[in-house]
């Protein structure tokens, strides 16, 4: 009886710990000078894309683009972007992958839009008319 509790203990202990891994442990990727994904338009490129596939479903993404294209994608994915008043500041990809995700850069003119919940989750989209560059952050968290 002994060695059955014993046994189930053990198991018990490996699924905490597999759990916690998969919910919580860094399982990221790192993509760069991409030509394509298959989350943006055909006119994206020079694309980074930063993913981590634990609990959070961190996604972040910047790309070329130009103005017009930006302006069709955000109205495809319903993100009602508006031109930036001031500086916004967007997360970036590189930043993530080098483990500084709390690094932003900074939009000064073009367009922008954030819908975020209580707990850190949502989506934010910027784009960046000096650089031609665009930007999207996501999480489930």
């Amino acid at each position: 009886m002994k060695r059955f509790f014993g046994i189930v203990l053990i198991v018990a202990i490996l699924v905490v710990v597999l759990g916690g891994w998969l919910m919580l442990g860094d399982r990221s990727s790192f993509q760069t000078e991409l030509s394509s994904y298959d989350r943006l338009p055909q006119t994206a490129s020079d694309i980074t894309v930063y993913r981590n596939a634990n609990v959070s479903g961190q996604l972040v993404m910047d790309f070329k683009i130009s103005e017009p294209d930006f302006v069709s994608f955000a109205a495809k994915k319903n993100w009602p972007i508006q031109p930036t008043t001031g500086a916004q500041f967007v997360f970036h990809a590189w930043a993530f992958h080098e483990g500084r995700p709390n690094e932003r850069k900074e939009i000064g003119e073009g367009y922008y839009y954030s819908q975020r919940a209580r707990n850190g989750g949502g989506i934010t989209v910027a784009f960046d008319r000096k650089n031609r560059r665009a930007y999207i952050e996501s999480s489930s968290r």
